[in-house]
Formats: structure tokens, sequence, C-alpha cells
């Protein structure tokens, strides 16, 4: 029986999560999430494979913060897929339709880069900014005529939450979800209200910030795992890509400019 052929496999190993992407047609056509585990072995990762991977693909993307792992994957993939997967980061060179690094190459996180990179590209937009609420919470802004103006890091919801609990003696786990109320009445209620509407200021107050700093209009783009339950609270017209950081591997992928060696 052959199997499915699907153009293009995008992974993004993160701290918390590796999302793996399948591309048929310029669009995502499986998205699958397994949980990172710094000890995970070839033969685990080779079952995943079979389990849930079992195309025929004809080029492998990888961005990665985890590089422990980058040779795991990178073995699986050619033994399983027969393919040698591509490692895209910020300091090669693409041919693209805008220069990220107009003012100079500086370090960045390949995710972080990726979520740029998309958001020009895929959209028509001049000025972005870009917010990705995952284990981190990133906020960077781009611009098609500038490149990449910079950007801040901060620690995500479910790190500051779960640091709360540990340092709180007589807080509780409980499960968190969207504040009703800006104001709580309960320390469940409190706790979780400041924890979103601290990213919600955050975001809002870089926003309206780099639009006074630039002198110029900007977008607001969100993505991440953990935007969700934000999304409701955010009073500035917004785009939600879930799919923005492995569409923006997708494209630094296939713009690799490689050099020839004589």
């Amino acid at each position: 029986m052959n199997k499915p052929l699907l153009s293009e496999l995008v992974i993004d190993i993160g701290n918390t999560s590796i999302a793996f992407a399948l591309f048929k047609n310029n669009k995502v056509n499986l998205f699958i999430k397994m949980k990172t585990n710094l000890m995970l072995g070839y033969d685990e990762a080779y079952g995943f494979f079979e389990e849930k991977l079992d195309f025929n693909v004809s080029q492998v993307f990888i961005s990665s913060v985890v590089p422990i792992l980058n040779g795991i994957f990178e073995n699986v993939i050619f033994s399983f897929l027969k393919v040698k997967p591509l490692f895209i980061s910020f300091d090669l060179d693409y041919n693209l339709t805008f220069n990220p690094y107009k003012s100079g190459k500086f370090l960045l996180g390949s995710d972080v880069f990726a979520n740029l990179i998309a958001a020009i590209e895929n959209y028509s937009l001049e000025n972005v900014l870009v917010v990705d609420l995952g284990t981190a919470c990133t906020i960077f802004a781009v611009s098609r005529h500038d490149g990449i103006l910079g950007g801040l890091i901060n620690s995500g919801p479910l790190i500051n939450f779960n640091s709360l609990l540990d340092k709180a003696y007589l807080l509780k786990k409980f499960p968190i979800s969207t504040p009703s109320n800006l104001l709580e009445r309960t320390t469940a209620g409190s706790v979780n209200s400041g924890l979103f509407y601290q990213y919600k200021y955050l975001i809002e107050g870089v926003y309206h910030d780099i639009k006074k700093i630039y002198k110029k209009e900007f977008d607001l783009i969100i993505t991440g795992g953990n935007a969700s339950l934000l999304l409701p609270l955010i009073d500035i017209n917004f785009i939600f890509n879930i799919h923005l950081t492995v569409e923006g591997i997708r494209i630094l992928g296939n713009s690799i400019v490689f050099k020839c060696i004589n």
C-alpha cells in the first residue's frame, strides 16, 4: 500500500512541546504535538513517526530551541523518511521579499525568527507586532522596510502560575480559565485574573508604546499554545494564527540560499 504523499514536514522543537506540521498544497494538512522529553531516545522517536507520521515527504524543515534533541530527530528522519532535514536558524542566508536584518544580524531564537518572517511574508502588512504566548511570552516587532526592530521576552503564563503555586504554601492548584472580571473576590479567582490580565496589559502597553516610538501604525499577530484563554481580553484588533511558527519555518526552509564551495 502506497503512503499518502504530502510535500513537506515541518518540526518545531520547543521547550514544552514539539509540533509537527504536514503541508499539502501550501497548507497545513496535519498538525500534531508531543511533549518535549529531554531523555527522548531513538526508538521512542522512531515509534512516534511510525504511528503518527507515516507519509511520503519531499522535504523536512526543523526549528529547534532544544539542541540536545537535534541529533535524535535528524537520525530518525533520515532512517524513516529517507530525507535529510534542514535546520533553520537566524544566521543563514535566505531569499526573502524583505531584508529582516537591515540594521545588522543579532542573536535570535529560530522560533521567534520564523514568527517574524511569516508575519511579513504571509500577510500584506508593513509593520507588525508578533506575540507568541507559549512557555515564554515573546513580543517582537518587524517592519517590511526596516527589518526586525527587536523585542522583549517574559516568562509564559504557566511558568508564572506554577512558580506561584510552588512558593505560596496555602495556594492549591486549580484549573485556569479566561477571567470574567478584572477584580475577583476569591484568592483563586484573583490569581487567575492576575495571571491573564498582566499579559493583556503587557501586550497592549507594548503595542501602544511602539506606535509612539516609531510613529507608525502596527498590526498585531498573536500565536502560541497558551494564547487562546487570553484572546477574549485583548482590546486591540488582532490576527490569531496558531500555525504561524510552522508556516515561518517552512518559508525559511524553502528560502535558504546554499553557497557553492569551489
